[in-house]
């Protein structure tokens, strides 16, 4: 049997969830860094999540509080570590993977981000919810053809709502 530092009162003791200050748009970076260093360190970070929605920031599930801290100080695009735990119900609607087309609403203006018609504008006429599809009408076309296009090829450049606040 290989001996670890770890200890059996690791298994008894909860984790916590930290969060770390990164250079903004360095937040998987860091978050690689941390975990590297922490296998080099053999300190036990069971998760760490960076997430898209959250910059400058990334969570770490940790036993000590005060290793984790000094480890925080080496790593590159790392700036701090802040104080307190963070409850798992505050981070939770990060870790259920969001929509693609839960911020998208017909009447939308959007940009093709991808496939075929990438750099053309469009507005959204249908929403396909459980397929994640949307259906758009591109406005630079002769004659309006509906295309049906995954939510992930594009990207929202006009509200709907912001059209009627503007003709108010």
């Amino acid at each position: 049997m290989q001996n670890t530092d770890f200890g059996d009162s690791i298994e008894k003791e909860k984790t916590k969830i930290f969060s770390v200050k990164t250079q903004v748009g360095k937040e998987q970076n860091a978050a690689d860094l941390v975990n590297s260093r922490a296998e080099k360190s053999k300190l036990r970070i069971p998760s760490i999540l960076a997430t898209p929605e959250l910059r400058g920031y990334i969570f770490l599930e940790g036993y000590n509080k005060e290793r984790i801290k000094d480890m925080i100080k080496t790593v590159s695009y790392a700036r701090n570590m802040l104080d307190g735990d963070i409850p798992i119900d505050q981070i939770e609607h990060f870790l259920v993977p969001a929509s693609a087309v839960a911020k998208i609403a017909e009447g939308d203006v959007v940009e093709m981000v991808a496939g075929p018609f990438r750099g053309e504008t469009a507005k959204v006429t249908h929403i396909d919810e459980a397929k994640e599809e949307i259906t758009v009408e591109l406005f630079e076309s002769v004659v309006p053809i509906p295309i049906t296009v995954r939510g992930e090829q594009v990207r929202v450049v006009k509200r709907k709502d912001e059209d009627k606040k503007e003709e108010e």
